[in-house]
């Protein structure tokens, strides 16, 4: 899909992403999709590696790559995904395979936030939605900024803030309507389109750069090496 036809948190957390990522360099995209970063930004090189579909195929969670083989390592929605005592080390192992930076995005752990994402597991589970990532995401607790903080405290390192957790919402519901009926469907996809287009860009000025709040969607971790 288009870049713009997106839908805004997506959106939002690839253009932010980008913004780390110089046209000369390599990168190495862990846990992220096809054609999405690309979209963003035109470096040398981006190599995609996942568990299941990507450039490269990640086998029991081992990355198989040496220290310093790319010049950038984005990890974008995946560090949620990880139990709370195993996030130094994921990203101690993207540090050590970055030549210049390490990039995270990740859902912040407040407590609005936890408590949005249990809401809304609810809510799915009632449209009969799968919530396995809602599942992971409270299984395992959002990654704070004190925890985040406390693993980057002797490197150098720059998190910064995106979103607000009730536009979030509203977007989201908006996101996975559907009309079982199929002009209508179809109809309100056109819509859905028409709406990313025009909404993207100014959501984006507004949103992307926040001060840290309780009411915050996402975090950025930059590392530099």
């Amino acid at each position: 899909m288009n870049k713009y036809f997106l839908p805004y948190d997506i959106y939002e957390r690839h253009k932010k992403v980008a913004q780390f990522v110089s046209n000369n360099e390599t990168v190495l995209d862990i846990g992220g999709e096809l054609n999405h970063l690309t979209q963003f930004c035109s470096p040398k090189k981006i190599i995609v590696a996942n568990l299941n579909t990507g450039d490269v195929i990640i086998t029991k969670d081992k990355i198989p790559f040496s220290h310093h083989s790319f010049d950038v390592v984005c990890s974008i929605d995946v560090l949620e995904h990880i139990p709370k005592n195993k996030r130094a080390n994921f990203i101690n192992n993207l540090v050590a395979i970055a030549r210049k930076r390490v990039i995270l995005s990740f859902p912040i752990g407040t407590k609005e936030h936890n408590e949005y994402e249990k809401k809304m597991e609810l809510f799915l589970k009632k449209q009969s939605f799968s919530v396995t990532y809602l599942k992971e995401h409270i299984r395992y607790g959002l990654p704070q900024k004190e925890e985040i903080e406390e693993i980057v405290k002797n490197s150098k390192s720059l998190m910064v803030y995106s979103g607000n957790i009730k536009l979030n919402e509203l977007l989201f519901k908006i996101f996975i309507f559907d009309p079982k009926i199929k002009y209508v469907r179809r109809a309100v996809y056109v819509l859905k389109n028409v709406f990313n287009l025009i909404t993207n860009y100014f959501l984006y000025l507004f949103l992307n750069q926040k001060p840290f709040s309780r009411s915050i969607n996402r975090a950025y971790l930059i590392i530099y090496k």
